[in-house]
């Protein structure tokens, strides 16, 4: 069967993916409602295992399980392939209630909306459905392939990446379905990921009596924040934001304490030293005499780097594209996902191959149904090119 007969057979079993879809959307699982998460990896565990996959649950206290679905290839030296979806959203409990999982239409193109439709739960679902065309078609040419559903990717994967960069040591390729732009885009590229704290620590003191003995923290926080934004977009290939700040705790007590956070994205090492020393140097200046200045924090993950380790997995990719009409292209993105921690340890690593749409994160977020067929068979078509 080649990619071009796996859309027809996409398409045969679009009414099932879509009754999948649908009942994966329809349950709340957002990363803090354990429960609902729970629910979504238990049906997946046996829609998995009806596709013939092996699947166990990595049990978890405070967030929802990880399920791990493994199928042996019919090749005993080829490839081990890793693949990545996650199963939690951004969306608290209730969602669901007020705008459940909907088939519509868009300038006459039909969509569905719902709760994670896009991120990523239509990604998982192609992954599975992929790996299904190649299984039942007899081309499954690689030794081992397994699936990991994490339940907490939405909020840093704090209990997953260990598991998935483990499992990833173990792979000699990783594929990550978060969503794809365009029907004809997969993701080479992810920027990195930090979170940075500046704090001020001044000296309180009566704010009607004797201001004068103070030293308000805030105010000097309001210098560090304008000389931290201004370097946003001074570094080739980082970003900077201020996106939270604290102090004081009565109007009548000049404030001795203040803080501020920030997001900070860098697209490789160099861009990250050059960051973090021009943080450093506004840090040691201060406008207010007897105020200290701390900064503190770093990366969460570090950037997933177009290079020449993935470079093969995005030639493969464009190949499968071709055998389907499509001139794929490969974009980089500013968000950090899964592949982040995959490329960290040096496993070749792809990510995008999740489906077409848009507004991930908003309360509009829609896939493409028009897309679905196209994108299981890529995702089919770059596993097995992978195996040969």
């Amino acid at each position: 069967m080649n990619t071009q007969q796996f859309v027809a057979q996409a398409e045969k079993m679009l009414p099932q993916y879509l009754d999948d879809l649908r009942t994966i959307v329809n349950i709340d699982s957002g990363s803090y409602t354990k429960a609902g998460v729970d629910r979504v990896s238990d049906y997946l565990s046996e829609r998995f295992a009806a596709f013939g996959f092996n699947t166990r649950l990595e049990w978890q206290q405070q967030y929802g399980h990880h399920l791990v679905a493994t199928h042996t290839g019919n090749a005993s030296k080829g490839p081990r392939i890793l693949l990545i979806g996650h199963i939690d959203t951004v969306f608290p409990e209730g969602e669901v209630a007020k705008r459940p999982f909907t088939i519509g239409s868009v300038q006459n193109k039909p969509i569905a909306t719902g709760p994670g439709v896009l991120d990523m739960k239509s990604g998982v679902l192609i992954g599975m459905y992929g790996l299904h065309l190649l299984m039942s078609s007899q081309q499954a040419h690689y030794q081992r392939v397994t699936f990991v559903c994490n339940s907490d990717e939405e909020i840093g994967s704090p209990s997953s990446k260990p598991l998935i960069q483990a499992l990833a040591k173990e792979a000699d390729a990783a594929i990550v379905l978060e969503p794809g732009r365009l029907i004809n885009t997969v993701v080479s590229s992810r920027r990195g990921s930090g979170q940075y704290r500046v704090e001020v620590r001044g000296v309180s003191a009566h704010a009607g009596v004797e201001p004068q003995r103070g030293r308000n923290a805030i105010l000097e926080l309001s210098y560090q924040v304008q000389k931290m934004q201004a370097l946003n977009g001074t570094v080739s290939g980082t970003t900077l934001s201020v996106g939270i700040i604290r102090g004081g705790e009565r109007t009548n007590v000049v404030p001795d304490y203040a803080y501020c956070d920030m997001d900070v994205r860098v697209s490789d090492p160099q861009g990250l030293k050059a960051i973090e020393e021009a943080m450093r140097n506004v840090t040691s200046q201060h406008e207010l005499d007897d105020t200290q200045i701390t900064l503190s924090g770093g990366m969460a993950c570090m950037p997933f780097e177009r290079n020449n380790r993935n470079a093969h997995l995005v030639q493969l990719v464009k190949e499968a594209g071709s055998e389907l009409g499509l001139k794929i292209e490969d974009v980089g993105s500013g968000g950090a996902s899964d592949a982040n921690n995959t490329a960290a340890v040096g496993t070749p690593t792809i990510d995008g191959l999740g489906a077409g749409g848009g507004l991930a994160h908003n309360p509009g977020e829609y896939i493409e149904l028009d897309y679905l067929p196209v994108r299981i068979a890529l995702l089919a078509g770059l596993v097995g090119k992978i195996g040969k």
